[in-house]
């Protein structure tokens, strides 16, 4: 059958819009006007002659989905195994950079200049990443990043990087991020940090 979006007014002076499968458009506005509706616009949008059985993603799915990310991880580690000592050592000193407050100073001015021209968390964030030099730093940022991506706050995430990011520091996230002025709280920290 035919499917139709339809608009009427009810009695009562209220416009009604549905989407209905009739046999045809007469017939749909006769059944209207007994269901004392008077149609204003009855447009066909489809025909569904056999209804299409979409599969559902269970279990088998998610079980394929682990198999992929466990052949990448052993991609990863082949790939690793191909370096030579000097790019293994160096590859370990920079994941475990320290991040200095200068690298601190940086993300939040950034992301500060980023909040004021109006980007969301995900997308400053994103653009961070891009540009940070510091490994560890980098690494923290994608972990928040996909915090932020789950539907938690940016301050929840930086809460496991205390060692990271000070207290002060995470509270005033917090405030920026339940406040209406985000950027202003940033700009305060910015101050206190630079």
């Amino acid at each position: 059958m035919p499917e139709y979006v339809y608009k009427a007014i009810t009695d009562k002076g209220l416009v009604v819009k549905n989407k209905v499968e009739d046999a045809s458009k007469q017939s749909l506005i006769r059944r209207l006007k007994n269901n004392d509706l008077m149609p204003i616009e009855v447009m066909q949008v489809s025909y569904n002659s056999k209804k299409i059985k979409k599969t559902k993603r269970n279990i088998n799915d998610i079980q394929d989905i682990m198999n992929v990310a466990n052949s990448t991880n052993l991609l990863n580690n082949a790939a690793k195994k191909n370096l030579s000592w000097i790019e293994k050592v160096n590859l370990q000193l920079a994941a475990t950079e320290k991040i200095t407050s200068r690298d601190l100073v940086i993300f939040t001015q950034n992301f500060y200049l980023l909040k004021k021209a109006n980007f969301n968390n995900i997308h400053a964030l994103s653009t961070i990443i891009e540009s940070t030099e510091n490994l560890s730093l980098r690494g923290i940022l994608q972990d928040i990043l996909a915090g932020v991506e789950a539907g938690d706050y940016m301050y929840t995430t930086m809460e496991y990087y205390s060692n990271v990011f000070p207290e002060i520091y995470i509270n005033m996230i917090k405030v920026g991020e339940l406040s209406r002025f985000p950027y202003k709280i940033l700009r305060t920290s910015c101050k206190i940090f630079g």
